[in-house]
């Protein structure tokens, strides 16, 4: 720690002290204000010390006692120092990316910047991908831009791991100016300026594009459909969830972190203002995180269908909450209602617990007693077509619908919480406006019969 110069110490208050053979004392001293070049007198608290006094009648301070002034004095000061001119006093030669890490995340988490579930992955990518190439301890004003491209350089091109590459690119622009904003580093000690991801080469993104179709993205209403069916078959609270998420287009966090405080029957509204989450600075006490956007907390009119499947699900709820003991009502919902997990009843379900259920791939192991694991359907092996069910399709298929109704994108970004620019939201309506459009040749002659 670097400290500021402080004049000398002295006493500048002595007070009473009920205790017999002793004195309360306040010191004082000062320093140049950065801002005004002005002295800056500042205050210690009351100290207690025996009543003593040299030959001068002047009271004794015991060296020991000088020593604990002078430390809290000098803290004191570069304490109010830091407050005035927002310059930091740490160090700058012995700061590492761990820390700076640690800062940057606590001041995200501390001020709700983002949803739990980005959080989560920045920590995920911190611990498994940056650390792996850049060691915790590394003082980050000596990491060179060449260990950071290398670091983005062996992610790409595999697989999927551009987008982790593209991530990991923001988290460490996002540390870097968060570092220069504590003047922890000099904006000319950031090297992020001069890294960059790589984009695919022209064969590559050709085979991307012929393996990336949109169509696969969302259901067409006969597939859905199918879909439904064969999750009611096993889970019909599933597939309440499920065909809820198609008729609002919410994100499934979104749907799973729903009160009933939050639903007005009479105007039709919810408000969605939290995401299901146990993690990421959410407690599992209460199991809420915020939403991913400002765009995401809104306020949207239902469908009656889907408020006919909200009042299915609390009619069920309101069985158990007088019916069942272990049950505890904390106005959710969709709610865990197991009779093998006791203690979850009451509690939102979780995405991942209805993403392993559609498809997981424990399903069908052989445990070591021998039994077989049913955790899941693996729907995608039972569909009549080929494409993957996860629960965000159900919100893509929502989009789908809604391009094939006419419905303005814009307003259908805002009903569903998306930013305008959305790459998935513009490629679906996009296609389904261009298989409209194919038709259009056909009823150009019908204006002339």
């Amino acid at each position: 720690m670097d400290n500021i110069k402080i004049s000398n110490i002295t006493i500048k208050s002595i007070k009473n002290n009920p205790k017999k053979g002793s004195k309360e004392v306040k010191f004082r001293s000062s320093f140049k204000n950065p801002l005004t070049n002005k002295r800056r007198e500042f205050l210690s608290e009351w100290y207690t010390v025996n009543e003593n006094y040299d030959d001068k009648g002047n009271l004794k301070i015991s060296s020991q006692l000088q020593s604990i002034v002078k430390r809290d004095m000098q803290n004191l000061a570069n304490t109010l120092y830091q407050d005035i001119s927002k310059v930091q006093l740490i160090s700058k030669d012995n700061l590492t990316i761990e820390k700076i890490w640690s800062d940057w995340h606590n001041d995200r988490v501390i001020k709700k910047k983002v949803a739990p579930k980005t959080l989560a992955g920045e920590v995920g990518r911190f611990n498994n991908h940056i650390t792996r190439f850049i060691p915790r301890n590394s003082i980050l004003k000596n990491i060179r831009f060449e260990l950071i491209q290398s670091l983005l350089d062996d992610l790409y091109p595999l697989g999927n791991h551009k987008r982790v590459a593209q991530a990991i690119k923001s988290d460490l622009n996002s540390i870097y100016t968060f570092a220069i904003k504590k003047n922890y580093i000099l904006p000319e000690q950031n090297p992020m300026p001069y890294i960059s991801v790589e984009e695919k080469g022209l064969s590559e993104q050709i085979e991307q594009l012929e393996n990336n179709n949109i169509e696969n993205h969302y259901l067409e209403k006969e597939e859905l459909h199918e879909v439904l069916s064969i999750v009611r078959e096993h889970n019909q609270q599933y597939a309440r969830i499920l065909e809820f998420q198609v008729l609002t287009g919410m994100r499934i966090g979104e749907a799973l972190g729903l009160k009933r405080s939050e639903i007005s029957f009479g105007s039709q509204l919810a408000t969605i203002k939290r995401t299901r989450a146990t993690h990421g600075g959410a407690s599992k006490e209460d199991y809420e995180g915020d939403v991913k956007n400002m765009q995401s907390y809104r306020t949207i009119k239902l469908s009656a269908k889907a408020l006919l499947l909200l009042q299915e699900e609390l009619e069920i709820n309101q069985h158990h909450i007088i019916g069942n003991p272990d049950y505890k009502d904390k106005g959710w919902i969709f709610t865990s209602k197991s009779s093998n997990k006791s203690d979850y009843n009451g509690t939102p379900l979780h995405y991942s617990v209805i993403n392993n259920f559609l498809n997981s791939s424990e399903t069908g192991k052989i445990t070591k007693t021998g039994h077989v694991k049913k955790v899941g359907i693996n729907i995608d092996n039972r569909l009549s077509f080929n494409k993957h069910i996860s629960t965000h399709i159900f919100r893509h298929t929502f989009v789908s619908h809604m391009a094939e109704q006419g419905v303005p994108l814009i307003a259908v970004q805002r009903y569903i919480g998306h930013k305008s620019g959305s790459k998935i939201t513009e490629e679906i309506y996009t296609h389904i406006t261009k298989k409209m459009s194919d038709t259009i040749t056909e009823s150009i002659d019908t204006l002339i019969d």
